[in-house]
Protein backbone atom coordinates (compact mmCIF):
# COMPACT_ATOMS: atom_id res chain seq x y z
CA UNK A 1 0.00 0.00 0.00
CA UNK A 2 1.35 3.61 -1.31
CA UNK A 3 0.64 6.79 0.40
CA UNK A 4 0.47 9.55 -1.78
CA UNK A 5 0.56 13.50 -0.39
CA UNK A 6 -0.85 16.30 -3.17
CA UNK A 7 -0.24 19.74 -2.80
CA UNK A 8 -3.08 20.99 -4.42
CA UNK A 9 -1.57 24.26 -5.26
CA UNK A 10 1.81 23.32 -7.06
CA UNK A 11 2.38 23.19 -10.65
CA UNK A 12 0.40 25.64 -11.43
CA UNK A 13 -2.74 24.12 -10.66
CA UNK A 14 -2.29 21.10 -12.72
CA UNK A 15 -1.47 18.96 -9.50
CA UNK A 16 -4.57 17.50 -8.81
CA UNK A 17 -4.88 17.04 -12.73
CA UNK A 18 -1.53 14.84 -12.98
CA UNK A 19 -3.11 13.25 -9.80
CA UNK A 20 -6.28 11.93 -11.44
CA UNK A 21 -4.08 10.21 -14.21
CA UNK A 22 -1.77 8.43 -11.55
CA UNK A 23 -5.35 7.44 -9.42
CA UNK A 24 -6.84 5.60 -13.14
CA UNK A 25 -3.34 3.91 -13.44
CA UNK A 26 -2.94 2.51 -9.75
CA UNK A 27 -6.31 1.26 -10.05
CA UNK A 28 -5.78 -0.37 -13.38
CA UNK A 29 -3.02 -1.71 -11.78
CA UNK A 30 -4.61 -3.11 -8.50
CA UNK A 31 -2.25 -0.94 -6.46
CA UNK A 32 -3.83 -0.06 -2.97
CA UNK A 33 -3.10 3.45 -1.98
CA UNK A 34 -4.18 6.42 0.86
CA UNK A 35 -4.41 10.28 -0.15
CA UNK A 36 -3.39 13.01 1.87
CA UNK A 37 -4.32 16.00 -0.07
CA UNK A 38 -2.30 19.43 1.49
CA UNK A 39 -3.06 23.08 0.78
CA UNK A 40 -0.04 24.27 3.50
CA UNK A 41 2.51 22.68 5.29
CA UNK A 42 0.32 22.55 8.30
CA UNK A 43 -1.68 20.16 6.58
CA UNK A 44 1.96 17.49 5.86
CA UNK A 45 1.89 17.47 9.90
CA UNK A 46 -1.47 14.75 9.49
CA UNK A 47 0.88 12.38 7.67
CA UNK A 48 2.47 11.18 10.73
CA UNK A 49 -1.08 10.33 12.06
CA UNK A 50 -1.82 8.58 8.71
CA UNK A 51 0.84 6.58 8.72
CA UNK A 52 0.20 4.99 12.49
CA UNK A 53 -3.41 4.80 11.76
CA UNK A 54 -2.74 2.50 8.85
CA UNK A 55 -2.71 -1.36 9.12
CA UNK A 56 -0.99 -2.68 6.03
CA UNK A 57 2.80 -2.58 4.90
CA UNK A 58 3.45 0.91 3.27
CA UNK A 59 5.48 0.39 0.50
CA UNK A 60 5.91 4.12 0.31
CA UNK A 61 5.06 7.68 0.58
CA UNK A 62 5.36 9.56 -2.41
CA UNK A 63 4.73 13.18 -2.19
CA UNK A 64 3.25 14.80 -6.20
CA UNK A 65 4.34 18.60 -5.66
CA UNK A 66 8.06 20.34 -6.02
CA UNK A 67 10.87 20.53 -3.61
CA UNK A 68 8.73 22.39 -1.01
CA UNK A 69 6.38 19.75 -0.68
CA UNK A 70 8.71 16.85 -0.65
CA UNK A 71 10.54 18.80 2.15
CA UNK A 72 8.13 18.56 4.19
CA UNK A 73 7.39 15.24 3.35
CA UNK A 74 10.70 13.54 4.16
CA UNK A 75 10.64 15.60 7.48
CA UNK A 76 7.87 13.45 8.49
CA UNK A 77 9.12 10.27 7.06
CA UNK A 78 12.92 10.13 8.59
CA UNK A 79 12.08 8.11 11.62
CA UNK A 80 9.14 6.04 9.79
CA UNK A 81 12.05 4.29 7.74
CA UNK A 82 9.28 4.11 5.15
CA UNK A 83 10.73 4.81 1.66
CA UNK A 84 10.10 8.17 -0.27
CA UNK A 85 9.73 9.17 -4.11
CA UNK A 86 8.05 12.31 -5.97
CA UNK A 87 6.04 12.45 -9.07
CA UNK A 88 7.35 16.21 -9.48
CA UNK A 89 4.65 18.60 -10.34
CA UNK A 90 6.62 22.20 -8.89
CA UNK A 91 8.21 25.09 -10.10
CA UNK A 92 11.64 23.70 -9.62
CA UNK A 93 11.64 19.86 -9.42
CA UNK A 94 15.69 20.17 -8.66
CA UNK A 95 15.48 16.69 -6.70
CA UNK A 96 13.56 15.21 -9.84
CA UNK A 97 15.97 16.37 -12.04
CA UNK A 98 19.05 15.09 -9.92
CA UNK A 99 17.11 11.51 -9.74
CA UNK A 100 16.64 11.66 -13.02
CA UNK A 101 12.83 11.64 -12.50
CA UNK A 102 10.53 13.09 -15.58
CA UNK A 103 6.54 13.98 -15.93
CA UNK A 104 6.14 10.74 -17.89
CA UNK A 105 3.10 9.70 -15.48
CA UNK A 106 2.89 6.29 -16.34
CA UNK A 107 6.39 5.71 -16.25
CA UNK A 108 6.79 7.03 -12.77
CA UNK A 109 4.42 5.30 -11.20
CA UNK A 110 5.67 1.73 -12.76
CA UNK A 111 9.08 2.83 -11.52
CA UNK A 112 7.59 3.67 -7.85
CA UNK A 113 5.92 0.30 -7.93
CA UNK A 114 9.27 -1.51 -8.70
CA UNK A 115 9.77 -0.86 -5.81
CA UNK A 116 13.54 -0.73 -6.18
CA UNK A 117 15.10 1.24 -2.84
CA UNK A 118 18.42 3.26 -1.67
CA UNK A 119 19.76 5.42 0.94
CA UNK A 120 20.65 8.48 0.73
CA UNK A 121 22.27 11.41 2.52
CA UNK A 122 20.12 14.27 4.10
CA UNK A 123 21.07 17.97 5.28
CA UNK A 124 20.09 18.74 8.94
CA UNK A 125 19.74 21.96 10.22
CA UNK A 126 18.69 22.29 13.82
CA UNK A 127 15.66 19.50 13.84
CA UNK A 128 14.93 20.28 9.75
CA UNK A 129 15.96 18.01 6.89
CA UNK A 130 16.88 19.20 3.46
CA UNK A 131 17.25 17.12 0.55
CA UNK A 132 18.95 19.74 -2.33
CA UNK A 133 20.73 22.79 -1.63
CA UNK A 134 20.93 25.14 1.22
CA UNK A 135 21.65 28.73 0.21
CA UNK A 136 22.34 31.92 2.04
CA UNK A 137 22.98 35.47 1.30
CA UNK A 138 22.16 36.54 -2.02
CA UNK A 139 20.34 33.21 -2.63
CA UNK A 140 18.05 33.18 0.11
CA UNK A 141 16.56 36.97 -0.75
CA UNK A 142 15.82 35.49 -4.24
CA UNK A 143 14.05 32.30 -2.54
CA UNK A 144 11.96 35.05 -0.77
CA UNK A 145 11.41 37.25 -3.23
CA UNK A 146 10.46 34.14 -5.65
CA UNK A 147 8.11 32.55 -2.83
CA UNK A 148 6.33 36.34 -2.43
CA UNK A 149 5.17 36.18 -5.92
CA UNK A 150 1.95 35.74 -6.81
CA UNK A 151 2.74 34.49 -9.95
CA UNK A 152 5.39 32.00 -9.30
CA UNK A 153 3.53 28.21 -10.14
CA UNK A 154 2.66 29.96 -13.67
CA UNK A 155 6.06 31.12 -14.67
CA UNK A 156 7.51 27.88 -12.97
CA UNK A 157 11.64 27.55 -13.11
CA UNK A 158 11.63 30.67 -15.08
CA UNK A 159 10.88 32.79 -11.63
CA UNK A 160 13.91 32.03 -10.20
CA UNK A 161 15.76 33.96 -12.99
CA UNK A 162 13.46 36.56 -12.50
CA UNK A 163 14.02 36.93 -9.08
CA UNK A 164 17.63 36.92 -9.43
CA UNK A 165 17.68 39.97 -11.67
CA UNK A 166 15.34 41.80 -9.38
CA UNK A 167 17.63 41.11 -5.98
CA UNK A 168 21.08 41.42 -7.54
CA UNK A 169 20.26 45.43 -8.41
CA UNK A 170 20.24 46.09 -4.50
CA UNK A 171 22.04 43.18 -2.70
CA UNK A 172 24.89 43.81 -0.99
CA UNK A 173 27.37 41.44 -0.15
CA UNK A 174 29.23 40.58 3.30
CA UNK A 175 31.79 39.16 5.25
CA UNK A 176 31.24 35.62 6.02
CA UNK A 177 33.25 33.50 8.66
CA UNK A 178 32.84 29.44 8.09
CA UNK A 179 33.66 26.22 10.09
CA UNK A 180 34.56 23.71 8.11
CA UNK A 181 34.69 20.09 10.49
CA UNK A 182 36.66 22.80 12.79
CA UNK A 183 38.82 24.38 9.92
CA UNK A 184 38.31 28.22 10.57
CA UNK A 185 37.74 30.51 7.06
CA UNK A 186 37.16 33.86 6.46
CA UNK A 187 35.94 35.51 3.34
CA UNK A 188 34.59 39.03 2.14
CA UNK A 189 32.40 40.35 -0.05
CA UNK A 190 30.38 37.20 -0.44
CA UNK A 191 27.51 37.04 -2.36
CA UNK A 192 26.26 33.30 -1.65
CA UNK A 193 26.75 30.17 -0.38
CA UNK A 194 25.14 26.77 -1.40
CA UNK A 195 25.31 24.24 0.59
CA UNK A 196 24.61 21.06 -1.83
CA UNK A 197 23.59 17.53 -1.01
CA UNK A 198 22.50 17.12 -4.93
CA UNK A 199 24.05 19.61 -7.88
CA UNK A 200 20.86 21.54 -8.74
CA UNK A 201 18.86 24.28 -7.21
CA UNK A 202 16.54 27.05 -8.42
CA UNK A 203 14.83 25.04 -11.23
CA UNK A 204 18.29 23.49 -12.95
CA UNK A 205 21.03 26.03 -12.09
CA UNK A 206 24.03 23.43 -11.44
CA UNK A 207 25.44 24.88 -8.35
CA UNK A 208 27.37 22.85 -6.94
CA UNK A 209 28.23 20.18 -10.12
CA UNK A 210 29.48 17.02 -8.44
CA UNK A 211 27.33 17.22 -4.96
CA UNK A 212 26.12 13.79 -4.72
CA UNK A 213 23.73 12.54 -2.04
CA UNK A 214 25.43 8.99 -0.98
CA UNK A 215 29.02 10.08 -0.21
CA UNK A 216 28.61 11.50 3.59
CA UNK A 217 29.61 15.18 2.61
CA UNK A 218 28.24 18.44 1.40
CA UNK A 219 29.39 20.16 -1.45
CA UNK A 220 29.62 24.32 -0.39
CA UNK A 221 30.06 26.48 -3.53
CA UNK A 222 31.16 30.25 -2.30
CA UNK A 223 30.86 33.08 -4.63
CA UNK A 224 33.23 35.98 -3.30
CA UNK A 225 35.10 39.21 -5.13
CA UNK A 226 32.94 39.94 -7.23
CA UNK A 227 31.73 43.24 -8.68
CA UNK A 228 28.09 43.31 -9.39
CA UNK A 229 28.46 43.21 -13.13
CA UNK A 230 31.02 40.20 -12.60
CA UNK A 231 28.04 38.46 -10.62
CA UNK A 232 25.34 38.85 -13.73
CA UNK A 233 27.69 37.74 -16.39
CA UNK A 234 28.74 34.60 -14.00
CA UNK A 235 25.17 33.94 -13.96
CA UNK A 236 24.50 32.39 -16.96
CA UNK A 237 27.45 29.53 -16.44
CA UNK A 238 25.55 28.02 -13.85
CA UNK A 239 23.18 26.44 -15.42
CA UNK A 240 26.13 24.15 -17.02
CA UNK A 241 28.16 24.06 -14.01
CA UNK A 242 31.15 26.17 -15.54
CA UNK A 243 31.19 28.76 -12.86
CA UNK A 244 33.05 27.09 -10.93
CA UNK A 245 36.05 27.70 -13.64
CA UNK A 246 35.96 31.11 -12.49
CA UNK A 247 37.76 33.03 -10.02
CA UNK A 248 35.85 33.76 -7.04
CA UNK A 249 34.08 30.89 -6.60
CA UNK A 250 35.38 28.10 -4.70
CA UNK A 251 34.04 24.47 -4.33
CA UNK A 252 34.76 23.12 -0.82
CA UNK A 253 33.44 19.78 0.54
CA UNK A 254 32.72 19.06 4.62
CA UNK A 255 30.47 17.45 7.24
CA UNK A 256 29.43 19.88 9.58
CA UNK A 257 29.53 23.95 8.43
CA UNK A 258 29.24 26.83 11.28
CA UNK A 259 28.19 29.96 9.02
CA UNK A 260 28.54 33.26 10.66
CA UNK A 261 28.20 36.90 9.05
CA UNK A 262 28.46 40.43 9.95
CA UNK A 263 24.47 41.12 8.75
CA UNK A 264 21.91 38.92 9.48
CA UNK A 265 21.78 36.17 6.00
CA UNK A 266 18.24 34.96 5.02
CA UNK A 267 18.65 31.18 4.40
CA UNK A 268 16.97 28.68 2.67
CA UNK A 269 16.37 25.15 2.06
CA UNK A 270 15.03 23.39 -0.77
CA UNK A 271 13.52 26.86 -1.77
CA UNK A 272 12.13 27.14 1.31
CA UNK A 273 12.58 30.02 3.74
CA UNK A 274 14.09 28.42 7.01
CA UNK A 275 16.18 30.74 9.01
CA UNK A 276 18.92 33.16 9.33
CA UNK A 277 22.95 33.25 9.96
CA UNK A 278 24.16 31.86 12.84
CA UNK A 279 23.39 28.71 11.08
CA UNK A 280 24.84 25.08 11.69
CA UNK A 281 24.76 22.19 9.07
CA UNK A 282 25.57 19.03 9.54
CA UNK A 283 25.19 15.70 6.85
CA UNK A 284 23.26 12.93 8.18
CA UNK A 285 24.82 10.10 5.91
CA UNK A 286 21.90 7.27 4.95
CA UNK A 287 18.75 9.68 6.20
CA UNK A 288 16.55 8.29 3.93
CA UNK A 289 15.05 5.37 2.08
CA UNK A 290 14.01 6.49 -1.35
CA UNK A 291 12.43 4.44 -3.88
CA UNK A 292 14.84 4.61 -7.12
Amino acid sequence: MFIFVINKNSGKGKTLKVWDEVELYLQSKKVDYQVLVTESKEDVLQLKSLINNVHTKISGVIAIGGDGTSQEVINQLVDTGYPFSVIPTGSGNDFARARGLDRNVRREVDRIIGGRQEKIDLMKVDSKYCLTVIGLGFDGVVAQVTNQMGFKKWLGSFSYIISVLKVLRTYKPSSVELTIDGEYLQYDKVWLIAIANYPYYGGGMKICPNATSQDGLVDICIVHGQSRWKLLLLFPSVFKGEHVKQKGVNILQGREIIVNADKQLIIHGDGEIIGVTPITITIEKNALNIIS
